[in-house]
């Protein structure tokens, strides 16, 4: 596919890399698919059910433009196509990572409508392992988290990662209400008691939830 062109959209024609940076992530909902795709590989209604109000042909455009800059690739698994990050647009985590975290001090412009997503949820997760520090266990744990029927899996480690979609080989498997989980991520409450185990190694809970427990405010 031939790379897009400056005169193929609105760029801001600074010699800034914030400018080129948002050259190429700056229109309207391209962060938000980075920010599905932060959380696992998704076929395209995947990503159409997580970005509700985004229209199909705009989505479709989008990831057109993201492919073509290198930010996004197309692979085959179980006989459908993915939506993937590259390397280089995995890079964006970071940043991305700390937008949310800057975002989460801000009160919305306007009352949001619809729930995270789960690959939402996954990213924003992620995010907050990473900067669990000690509380991280020193016995890898792989954990199945189960959200109002929907699943994601996540690796407790020295880099510890969370993706949507169920786990092969989790060690534990762990129940929890959206509503807590939501809170949670905006930082209002942590109410350990409602992370509900629900079959193998209990140990598992304790280290995720020691782990979450560090980002918990009071």
């Amino acid at each position: 596919m031939a790379p897009t062109t400056a005169r193929h959209r609105k760029c801001y024609g600074q010699l800034c890399p914030m400018a080129t940076a948002l050259d190429v992530i700056g229109d309207r909902w391209t962060i938000l698919i980075l920010r599905e795709l932060l959380g696992g590989a998704a076929r395209f209604n995947e990503l159409q059910e997580g970005l509700p109000g985004i229209a199909k042909n705009l989505l479709a455009d989008r990831l057109r433009r993201l492919e073509s800059d290198g930010i996004v690739r197309r692979v085959r698994s179980h006989n459908a196509v993915h939506y993937a990050l590259t390397e280089r647009g995995a890079a964006a985590r970071t940043a991305v990572e700390e937008l949310g975290f800057w975002g989460a001090t801000l009160e919305p412009v306007e009352p949001p409508q619809h729930p995270r997503s789960i690959r939402a949820i996954a990213m924003a997760l992620q995010a907050v392992l990473a900067r669990a520090g000690d509380a991280l266990p020193h016995v890898r744990h792989v954990i199945e988290l189960e959200i109002d029927g929907e699943h994601l899996q996540i690796v407790l480690d020295a880099r510890p990662s969370a993706s949507a979609g169920p786990s092969t080989d989790a060690d534990a498997r762990i129940r929890v209400p959206r509503a807590t989980m939501s809170d949670f991520l905006l930082g209002r409450s942590f109410d350990k008691k409602r992370f509900v185990h629900i079959s193998g190694n209990r140990a598992a809970r304790t280290a995720l939830i020691r782990a979450l427990g560090t980002m918990a405010t009071t």
